[in-house]
């Protein structure tokens, strides 16, 4: 797997995986987005998961902004600590751009101090 990629290795895929991160990991609030992080269960790097809820906008919104953070994530992955992270789009998150949102997120991650620069 390269860094490049965003494949299977580089998401939280289950239940018990995000409810690990929710309940081990540390709480991060920002004005658009919360991020939770929590330390990998083995060795591993980074790995991202998304929760979207339905008052962000309709599914059209819901999934640009996913795809958003998805890139953001997949440029920047190897800067970030290796872990478990949760992204949770609060409504009313709305980006311009890939710059608006990687904004967003890696100021996000560097007050929570799991991503170096």
């Amino acid at each position: 797997m390269t860094a490049a990629r965003f494949g299977p290795g580089a998401r939280l895929g289950s239940r018990r995986d995000f409810q690990r991160v929710f309940t081990d990991g540390r709480k991060s609030v920002g004005r658009r987005l919360i991020l939770w992080s929590a330390a990998p269960p083995k060795d591993q790097t980074a790995r991202l998961g998304l929760s979207v809820p339905a008052k962000v906008g309709g599914a059209v919104q819901r999934n640009r902004l996913k795809r958003l953070v998805r890139e953001c994530f997949r440029l920047n992955r190897s800067r970030f600590e290796p872990g478990d992270f949760v992204v949770y789009l609060r409504p009313g998150c709305r980006w311009d751009g890939l710059a608006d949102a990687q904004r967003d997120i890696l100021d996000l991650a560097r007050q929570a101090g799991v991503y170096k620069p």
